[in-house]
Parts: C-alpha cells; sequence; structure tokens
C-alpha cells in the first residue's frame, strides 16, 4: 500500500526508493516496539477508502480512543 501511495503522489524523489528499504524501516520499528514493550496500534488498510467510506476514518477515530495493552494491538478495517 505504501508503494502504491508514493505512486500515486508522483514525488519524483520518492520513486527511487528501493522496497527492500522501506521494508527494513518497518522491521526496524516493530523490533522496537518489542524491545520497549509500547502501546501500539497496528491499522491495517489495505481496504480502507477513508474518502468514500466515512465507517473506515470513524473505526480509526474509535479506536485511538480506547486505551490498549503494552505491546502489539490490531485493528482491521472491513
Amino acid at each position: 500500500k505504501l508503494k502504491e501511495n508514493i505512486s500515486k503522489r508522483n514525488r519524483s524523489y520518492e520513486q527511487s526508493i528501493d522496497p527492500d528499504y522501506l521494508y527494513s524501516i518497518q522491521e526496524t520499528y516493530i523490533q522496537y516496539i518489542k524491545q520497549h514493550k509500547l502501546k501500539t496500534l497496528f491499522i491495517d488498510t489495505s481496504n480502507a477508502d477513508f474518502l468514500g467510506n466515512e465507517a473506515h476514518l470513524q473505526a480509526v477515530l474509535d479506536a485511538l480512543e480506547k486505551d490498549y495493552d503494552a505491546g502489539q494491538n490490531y485493528l482491521i478495517l472491513p
């Protein structure tokens, strides 16, 4: 999804970003979160349409209001 968004933005300086680099950044963040036991909410936006489906945006806003346990918590949008 990130590469798709980068492509849509069409910023020349972003187009040559190596997908492996983006993956390594993601993995580094995940390892940091695991080591430090942070409260973290991962939101699967694969099917998200924030402009066309108001319920997706509301689901994220509602999720951000909740109190989560330390560690990785997930929200999968319908």
